[in-house]
C-alpha cells in the first residue's frame, strides 16, 4: 500500500503507549501569525486522560524558544519501525522549566501511517519533464493580496517530504523562506499546492542552480493529509517506474 493507512483504535492506542515508554522523538508542527513553526521534541510518560505528553528540550540552552498556546492546532509526526505516523491533535497545556518544556496534546481521534520509503527522493520516469511554479508567501498576508513573483522551474525529484526544483535564475530566492509550490504531474488530475521552506542549493553552470524545499504544515490539517497521501501514491508511481526501466 502506497498510500496513508489509518490505524485502529487498538493499534493507534498501543503505538502511543509504546512511543512514551521509548521516548520516541517526534515534530510537532503549528501555524502562527509568523507563519508554519516546528518544535523537536520527545514522547513523555501520559495516560488517556491526560493526554499525549512531549518533552521539549530547549536547543542550544535557549529557554526563549516559543511554544505553542492551548487551544492551537498541531500536526505531529514520529517514527515506528519503517513506518511515518502522523496525526492533528490540539493543545491541552505547556510548561516550561529551567531544563525543559512540556507540551500535553489531546488523544487524538486518528494516527494515519505512510511507508518510509515514500520519503526518500525519486525522479520522474525518464522523459518525463514537469513544471513547477513557485512563488514567496508572506506570512500575515491574505493570498489574494500578496504580490507573486513566480517563477519556473523543472521538478528533478520529489518524496513525501519535499521536492528539488532546477530552475535558470536563482537570484532573489531566499534561504529559509516560505514559498508556495505548485505542479500537475498527470493530466486530468488536479495539481498539488504545498507549503514549502527552502532548505538548500546547489549552484550549476549556466546560471542554474537545484533547489531543495521541505513541505510544511501537511501533517497539520485534513486538507494536507489528503495531498501528502497524493504526494506518497505518485513517489511510489516514481519508484515502481524506475524499476521498470531499470529490470
Amino acid at each position: 500500500m502506497s498510500g496513508a493507512q489509518v490505524l485502529a483504535r487498538l493499534q493507534q492506542d498501543r503505538v502511543l503507549d509504546e512511543s512514551a515508554q521509548h521516548q520516541r522523538f517526534a515534530v510537532l508542527t503549528h501555524q502562527t501569525p509568523d507563519g508554519w513553526r516546528s518544535i523537536k521534541g520527545k514522547f513523555a510518560t501520559g495516560d488517556h486522560g491526560s493526554g499525549v505528553h512531549f518533552l521539549v528540550p530547549w536547543p542550544g540552552g535557549n529557554r526563549r524558544t516559543p511554544l505553542p498556546e492551548p487551544g492551537d492546532s498541531i500536526g505531529c509526526t514520529f517514527r515506528v519501525g519503517h513506518k511515518k505516523c502522523m496525526f492533528e491533535s490540539t493543545v491541552d497545556r505547556t510548561r516550561r522549566n529551567d531544563e525543559d518544556g512540556s507540551v500535553v496534546l489531546r488523544w487524538p481521534s486518528q494516527i494515519h501511517q505512510l511507508q518510509r520509503r515514500v520519503f526518500e527522493r525519486s525522479a520522474p520516469p525518464s522523459g518525463t519533464i514537469i513544471a513547477v511554479r513557485f512563488w514567496r508567501v508572506r506570512p500575515g498576508e491574505q493570498a489574494d493580496s500578496q504580490e507573486r513573483d513566480v517563477r519556473h522551474g523543472q521538478l528533478l525529484d520529489l518524496s513525501a517530504g519535499g521536492i528539488r526544483i532546477q530552475v535558470s535564475r536563482p537570484d532573489e530566492i531566499e534561504d529559509g523562506a516560505l514559498y508556495c509550490c505548485t505542479f500537475s504531474a498527470k493530466q486530468g488530475k488536479p495539481p498539488f499546492l504545498v507549503d514549502a521552506v527552502l532548505r538548500h542549493r546547489e549552484t550549476a553552470e549556466h546560471n542554474r542552480a537545484s533547489l531543495g524545499f521541505q513541505f510544511v504544515g501537511l501533517d497539520a490539517t485534513a486538507d494536507g493529509r489528503r495531498t501528502l497521501d497524493r504526494l506518497a501514491r505518485l513517489v511510489s508511481y516514481f519508484q515502481r517506474a524506475t524499476a521498470r526501466h531499470h529490470n
